[in-house]
């Protein structure tokens, strides 16, 4: 009898001993069949990543056996960028309670594939524990393969590539849907008829083809008296929408319409009030910037969509670090963010000047 309770003894104090494991991160994750694999493996979690009353992610109430360093790799060439800027600052104060650096990293100026992939690769020799980074194109899938079959795992946001990697999941919007929505908020502004140019940010740029695309689609397909009558970029910079936007209403005295893709359409609606063609020629563009906002109130701007930048920043790191202590994979693998559409109509419900959040009502 004493040898059995013994033995009793040994096992219950054996199960005990193994139920932290449960909790311990080796390697990439699958959380019970859903999501993607990094083609590693740990056990799967029973946790869920839960949310604030915000809606953004929290991390969960566990600390990791080692120090943790966290990379965001972002952009910071027109003001768009400054709400995710905001949050990689606040995540990283919040995450530095859990034993984990934050850290925000400009590889380039622009979006440029090479440039995004070699910060990826100093990221790894730096050691860095996982990486969150904009995915341009095709050019910077080797590298964020390499980074996921070397055992860190990686996270895209704001734009991602068409061709498939192995990335853990994606933060942002769902651009081509978004690109659809603008050519409503157009068509809606013009009546249904009109001249409209389109300056998109660059054509390199796989997501922001995305926002062009859905617009030029649903204009053929639903809008036949919409005529575009140019595209050109602007490499996200307001000057250029400025002088841009100047140029197509010379070459066209009747134009009704632009559309900005991405950075830089204040630049756009500056144009169109020194034109005085402010109700004449409407501008639909994206973000909820200050000087964008402030286009919307007075009149230069007819609409803006949002995508919640301050998300971009904040929700994969804390999604990062949850997979690291906790190997909590998001469910579904694209995570898109708010896009509202914002009008003059409703811009006092989300500008609040000065919140870099930018600018998400309650849920």
């Amino acid at each position: 009898m004493a040898g059995r309770h013994v033995w009793k003894l040994f096992v219950i104090f054996l199960c005990l001993a193994l139920i932290p494991a449960s909790f311990a991160f080796a390697g990439g994750s699958k959380e019970k069949g859903e999501g993607t694999s990094q083609g590693t493996t740990v056990a799967a979690s029973n946790l869920e990543t839960k949310l604030s009353p915000e809606g953004y992610a929290l991390p969960v109430d566990l600390k990791p056996k080692k120090h943790l360093r966290i990379a965001l790799l972002g952009l910071e060439n027109n003001p768009a960028w400054m709400p995710t800027k905001a949050a990689a600052g606040d995540v990283a104060k919040m995450l530095a309670a859990y034993d984990t650096t934050v850290d925000w990293i400009i590889p380039a100026e622009f979006h440029e594939s090479g440039a995004f992939g070699r910060a990826v690769e100093d990221c790894l020799t730096k050691k860095y524990d996982a990486i969150a980074t904009l995915a341009p194109d095709a050019g910077i899938v080797p590298f964020i393969n390499k980074a996921v079959e070397s055992g860190v795992p990686v996270a895209t946001f704001n734009v991602e590539t068409k061709e498939p990697n192995k990335r853990l999941f994606f933060v942002g919007a769902d651009l081509y849907e978004q690109g659809k929505m603008a050519a409503e908020a157009m068509a809606k502004a013009l009546g249904g008829k009109g001249k409209v140019g389109v300056i998109t940010g660059f054509f390199s740029v796989e997501g922001l083809e995305l926002r062009r695309t859905g617009f030029v689609d649903r204009v053929k397909e639903k809008y036949p008296n919409i005529q575009i009558v140019g595209q050109v970029e602007n490499h996200d910079q307001g000057d250029e929408a400025f002088n841009q936007t100047k140029d197509f209403m010379s070459a066209n005295p009747d134009l009704a319409g632009i559309y900005v893709t991405a950075g830089g359409p204040f630049g756009a609606g500056r144009a169109v009030v020194e034109a005085g063609k402010i109700g004449k020629v409407k501008v639909v563009c994206f973000d909820f910037v200050d000087e964008t906002m402030d286009g919307v109130k007075n009149g230069s701007i007819y609409a803006t969509i949002g995508q919640d930048m301050y998300a971009q920043g904040w929700d994969p790191a804390v999604r990062l670090y949850n997979y690291l202590v906790a190997g909590i994979v998001p469910k579904d693998p694209k995570l898109f963010t708010h896009y509202d559409v914002v009008t003059k109509d409703n811009v006092d419900k989300y500008y609040i000047p000065g919140d870099p959040r930018k600018k998400r009502p309650p849920q």
